[in-house]
């Protein structure tokens, strides 16, 4: 699951999800150690590059930012002393000496992990480093706004050269002192074994080797981590909670890979896991029996398929396993376009899609239909109408937008490219590897295959299909990163709740660029929405931009969402302070949790 996070601006705060594998670890903190489970493993820790959800658990036990939103969803000062407001005078529309808008903080002291002071200067070089030309693999947004960052000690002003939408939350910083001994770009040429050993965007500061000495900022550091087993934090000495100088009462928190959802819950049924984190409604029924110790509650999180829009990047065909009766030639061999990329076979594959039929036999009837990427309690949303499960009407949509089968193959096709050639609407549909995802997709492919349309169900791991550009190599198959899938199913954990978007579905927002973008949307009169959304901090202005957006997403079949989670988190009764929270999930507060013996 990828997360949509105000990572530009927030700072890294994000969701919290850990993990956990009992056992001493030999170090001399002292304190309980918590021992979460989770079915997936981080991909990246770097908090400018990550994607998954899990990375970002992770993260966020580490990483603090200016501002904290609470439990109630509240905005409540955190490392700044206050939360600047245009009515304390901390936002000033306009801004002073010709800026379009003047935002001023005053930073609380503050240090590293390291002992190193955080300090304004951690500010400007982070907004020198993400806009560095080399640094190819960061979203601009948030930072290519800000004119300058002026430091006074304790006193931090930010001049921002156009409006922008989230500038209440403050820059992105990054601790310059570890970020400067590394490099951008550099394994592009010069010597390969050099570059590759401190370029950023090839792993460097953040490689399994490198993470003990990773400085972070918030009540956990690294101590340790071994791909696909479990990654450890270990209280953060130097840490201390603004609101009261207290550090975490935990002295780790061990966040192991279970595998599966299925083997995390007999884990933690067996006593060898304190929680287990990322259950989704499937797990309800087989958990209920835990009484009190099974919390579910309504996520932040959508699941839906992202079709890819490009013309000219998608699959390229799907691996022998994937596909063992070789329905999925290379694209050269069906046609060369991508099929995805025409509205009409997006909206028919719309309608092809059993919502409630997913829901109640895969899901367990746990969560809710979704016809929206939004959420409902956030103030801008709009209820939208989409297609109805109809597979006739989604054939008659095929038909009537000039898709046939000419060649009496069973699979319909048509020229999406404009090269002359007819293409098949031969699909490569990827997700990860959890069961749930694998069953709607298998049904899906059932369903289309009755009106003309061939796919098959290219299951991966959450690393290879959510991993960036800095991680995965080009050309590997079903990368949102690269292109290289027709249909992706996953789902949004959405930290933030501001409007949103123009990160995801600006057309200049693509990964080549940075940005998240790797639908290749390209809808200039959603740009044009997009783009006035990021620059206002209007509530009214966002509010009735955002319904003109959300109808353009539905129109447009930009993406088809399928229902909310239900998220189901297993909370040992040993497990003292546990509050979920809506948007950054059950452990955002991990250093308020405790563990008892039993």
């Amino acid at each position: 699951m990828r997360k949509r996070s105000l990572l530009a601006t927030f700072a890294v705060t994000a969701a919290l999800v850990a993990g956990a594998c009992g056992g001493s670890t030999g170090s001399t903190v002292t304190g309980a150690t918590l021992l979460i489970g989770d079915y997936q493993d981080v991909d990246s820790l770097n908090p400018f590059y990550y994607s998954t959800v899990m990375s970002s658990n992770v993260i966020g036990m580490t990483s603090d930012g200016l501002l904290r939103l609470n439990d109630d969803l509240e905005l409540e000062p955190w490392m700044a002393t206050e939360a600047p407001t245009k009515e304390n005078g901390g936002i000033q529309v306009p801004g002073v000496d010709g800026a379009a808008a003047t935002v001023t903080w005053n930073l609380r002291p503050w240090k590293w992990s390291d002992g190193v002071d955080l300090t304004c200067a951690d500010f400007q070089y982070a907004r020198e480093w993400i806009l560095d030309e080399k640094n190819t693999a960061v979203s601009k947004i948030g930072t290519k706004e800000i004119k300058e960052i002026v430091c006074e000690g304790q006193k931090m002003t930010v001049h921002y050269s156009e409006l922008y939408q989230n500038l209440k939350y403050g820059p992105a910083f990054a601790p310059k002192h570890y970020f400067s001994q590394f490099t951008l770009g550099t394994a592009v040429g010069g010597n390969p074994a050099t570059d590759l050993s401190t370029d950023m965007l090839q792993g460097a500061g953040y490689r399994t080797k490198d993470l003990p000495n990773v400085p972070t900022n918030g009540a956990f550091k690294y101590e340790s981590r071994t791909p696909g087993v479990e990654t450890v934090v270990v209280r953060n000495p130097y840490w201390k909670d603004p609101r009261n100088g207290g550090q975490s009462k935990l002295a780790r928190v061990k966040y192991v890979v279970c595998g599966s959802p299925e083997t995390c819950v007999a884990k933690f049924r067996a006593g060898e896991l304190d929680m287990v984190t990322d259950l989704d409604g499937s797990q309800y029924a087989p958990t209920v029996d835990l009484g009190d110790e099974q919390r579910p509650f309504p996520a932040f999180v959508v699941e839906f398929l992202r079709p890819n829009h490009s013309k000219t990047i998608c699959s390229d065909g799907a691996p022998a396993e994937a596909d063992p009766d070789g329905v999925l030639p290379n694209r050269a061999a069906r046609g060369g376009g991508c099929p995805a990329s025409d509205l009409e076979l997006r909206r028919a594959i719309s309608a092809a899609v059993d919502r409630d039929r997913y829901l109640k036999q895969i899901e367990g009837d746990v969560g809710f239909v979704a016809t929206n990427l939004e959420l409902p309690a956030f103030f801008f949303y709009e209820e939208q109408e989409v297609e109805a499960f109809d597979l006739a009407r989604a054939a008659k949509i095929l038909a009537d937008g000039g898709w046939s089968d000419t060649n009496n193959n069973g699979t319909v096709d048509k020229d999406v490219d404009g090269d002359g050639d007819r293409d098949e609407a031969i699909l490569d549909m990827c997700t990860t590897l959890k069961p749930t995802r694998i069953a709607k997709l298998q049904l899906l492919a059932a369903d289309l295959k009755t009106i003309g349309i061939t796919a098959i169900v290219d299951a991966v791991g959450g690393g290879q299909i959510f991993g960036q550009r800095t991680d995965v190599a080009a050309g590997t198959k079903c990368n949102l990163a690269y292109g290289t899938f027709d249909i992706a199913l996953h789902a949004f954990g959405i930290t933030s709740v501001e409007p949103s978007g123009y990160d995801s579905y600006h057309s200049s927002q693509t990964n080549e660029n940075g940005g998240g973008n790797d639908q290749y949307v390209n809808i200039p009169e959603l740009d044009t929405k997009l783009e006035a959304i990021k620059s206002s901090i209007d509530v009214v202005e966002q509010d009735a931009l955002m319904a003109e957006v959300q109808e353009l997403m539905t129109t447009n079949v930009v993406s088809i969402p399928l229902h909310y989670w239900l998220d189901i988190v297993l909370v040992s009764k040993n497990v003292s302070g546990y509050l979920e929270h809506a948007a950054w999930g059950p452990i955002w507060n991990a250093y308020e949790l405790d563990v008892t013996s039993n």
